[in-house]
């Protein structure tokens, strides 16, 4: 039994999941100073922030981003709930650092019970109407893959008929402050895979994605819109922020994602990469790449678009490569469009059109939290 995607829904600093498309398509960048952040003295005032929704809350922001992506995404799965037992409902989410405005706005009676991820998986579940799984996978920039693949083994298996499964990473001061100290911002543009390349942006977003099970899909003639294949795991053990030089721990998660959904490194059409535009990890998942893709691959980020959504990211990348199957296009790689020769790869640097039938969605984390989600084109 397969795992569908029925719907999927997105909320980026270019907007929805449709105008996300079209504006990587078009090679923008949402990236811009932002003059709250200078005012508070931040020694790196450009980033990638949603615009388009009511400001709100800032300690529900995560709240507010996820309720817009998931009802996009429910509404393109056009009924995906209906008729089902609210025990056989699911939801899994990955983020980083849950509502991260709760933290940084802390006094003395703060609670960390009603901003942990723990917190946003159980809104969506309550948004649903699930009490079955509710999971929140705290794996840093990798947890929306993780999100996604423990929800896809999950429809497969039969424990679970309807998934909810993504990510959301509100923008947070507190990662602002992080990245910045470790002199791992760029301070204008996110330049992916490009030489001279000066370090990642900060975004913001919200990803889902509704899997249900072939059998469930025929049954309601649904349309689906990708398979998700199976989700490879590994642990780099090597530095608590920077990637193993050699990328090892990278291919391995390819290696293993490839092997368990049964495909050779030949079949995928197009890798998205994690690209976060640091001269380090874009180095190493170079060599990740050409070990795995020996005959070469077509290779995009689209981080310099939207910016590092974190948790939140791998799950609108996921997002990006399901429209990517079923347009048959390879997205560019924004704001790349000169690649570093040295890394010896094919990067995408326009729209490139392409007989796309299974594509790998790659997303890296701290720690050496490595992962590689396979995702197929529908039938």
């Amino acid at each position: 039994m397969s795992a569908l995607v029925t719907g999927y829904g997105a909320v980026t600093a270019l907007g929805s999941a449709p105008d996300t498309w079209d504006g990587i398509l078009a090679g923008r960048s949402a990236a811009r100073p932002w003059d709250d952040l200078a005012d508070e003295g931040f020694a790196v005032t450009t980033a990638c922030r949603v615009t388009h929704l009511p400001a709100g809350d800032p300690t529900r922001r995560g709240r507010a981003l996820a309720d817009a992506a998931l009802a996009d995404a429910l509404a393109l799965a056009d009924g995906a709930l209906d008729g089902v037992a609210p025990s056989r409902v699911g939801v899994y989410l990955g983020t980083t650092m849950g509502e991260s405005a709760g933290y940084e706005q802390a006094t003395s009676s703060f609670s960390a019970a009603a901003h942990h991820g723990g917190a946003l998986a159980d809104h969506v579940a309550s948004l649903v109407g699930a009490t079955g799984p509710v999971r929140a996978f705290g794996t840093a920039c990798a947890a929306g893959n993780y999100a996604i693949g423990a929800a896809a083994a999950a429809v497969r298996a039969g424990r679970v008929d309807v998934a909810v499964a993504g990510g959301v990473e509100p923008f947070s001061r507190i990662a602002m402050v992080g990245f910045s100290r470790m002199r791992a911002m760029t301070p204008d543009l996110c330049r992916p895979f490009v030489a001279g390349r000066r370090g990642m942006q900060l975004g913001e977003g919200a990803a889902f994605v509704v899997i249900e099970s072939s059998a469930r899909v025929a049954a309601r003639r649904a349309r689906a819109r990708a398979v998700v294949g199976a989700l490879g795991l590994a642990s780099d053990a090597h530095h608590p922020t920077s990637p193993r030089p050699d990328g090892s721990g990278m291919a391995s998660a390819m290696v293993s994602a490839l092997s368990r959904s049964s495909l050779s490194p030949a079949e995928v059409g197009w890798v998205s990469a994690h690209g976060t535009g640091t001269p380090q990890s874009d180095a190493a998942e170079a060599v990740a790449l050409r070990s795995v893709f020996p005959s070469g691959v077509p290779v995009s980020s689209i981080k310099g678009a939207i910016g590092h959504t974190m948790g939140a990211a791998s799950a609108v990348e996921t997002v990006v490569a399901v429209r990517a199957l079923e347009e048959g296009l390879a997205p560019p790689n924004v704001n790349g469009s000169s690649p570093d020769p040295s890394l010896e790869l094919d990067v995408v640097v326009t729209p490139r059109a392409a007989d796309l039938r299974w594509v790998l969605n790659c997303a890296y984390a701290f720690g050496g939290l490595d992962s590689a989600l396979v995702l197929g084109r529908a039938a």
